[in-house]
């Protein structure tokens, strides 16, 4: 009987994938539809200067001193929905900012940034504030243009605003209004109003209310107690 002649087996040839590596500053392009205002050089300082001092604070961190978190509250909250946490660190001799360990927090397969820090309870409330302030006002117009390319509902809804916020970004109308009566003649356009001396009074008094560190701007207070009224009605 003839042997069976056998084919050889043909390899499948590894599909190769494009891929960009970062490798400097430079490739870190930002996005010009980001939808948070510019800070001024005096904002941007200050962040510098809490980088050094405390590192990042975007994710999760955890002074072992005090075995509390400085950031990360709200991501641990929803962790305890998951079914499967892991926190996986890697210990290090402590550095400029105070970090002993660096790793993350798996969270069914997810990996989420994780630091451990050994700071005193003051530089814990320094840290806390901090994590809670470095927030830049909203470009509203560029959040309502970017909410008009998510065609998603679902994906609209995980943006974090709420049905009715969302109904009021998607239907604003952002064209220019014509020049009335109270407006100026800045440089700035047809958007100056003019206030009596008793009505900025009272607008800054507001803007000490809604920001007690000053930051907030005339045009932001007017903007946040605007869309609180819309909020309600």
């Amino acid at each position: 009987m003839a042997r069976p002649v056998k084919r050889p087996v043909r390899r499948r040839r590894p599909v190769k994938i494009a891929a960009t590596t970062a490798t400097s500053l430079a490739d870190l392009v930002p996005n010009p539809k980001n939808p948070r205002k510019a800070w001024s050089a005096e904002q941007l300082e200050a962040f510098r200067q809490s980088l050094a001092k405390f590192g990042d604070l975007g994710g999760i961190v955890r002074n072992l001193t005090t075995n509390q978190l400085i950031g990360g509250h709200k991501r641990i909250e929803a962790f305890h929905q998951a079914t499967d946490v892991k926190v996986v660190t890697t210990p290090q001799p402590p550095d400029a900012q105070g970090t002993v360990a660096h790793g993350y927090v798996l969270v069914d397969g997810h990996r989420f940034a994780y630091r451990e820090v050994q700071w005193s309870l003051e530089d814990e409330t320094a840290a806390n504030l901090a994590a809670n302030r470095w927030a830049a006002e909203w470009e509203w117009q560029l959040v309502a243009e970017a909410l008009q390319t998510i065609n998603s509902d679902e994906l609209r809804a995980l943006t974090g605003f709420a049905d009715h916020e969302l109904a009021n970004l998607l239907a604003a109308d952002w064209t220019t209004p014509a020049k009335g009566e109270l407006m100026g003649d800045t440089a700035e356009g047809d958007h100056a109003v003019h206030l009596s001396a008793t009505q900025y009074a009272l607008l800054v008094d507001t803007k000490a209310k809604l920001d007690p560190t000053g930051v907030i701007s005339d045009a932001g207070a007017v903007e946040v107690l605007c869309r609180r009224i819309l909020q309600t009605t």
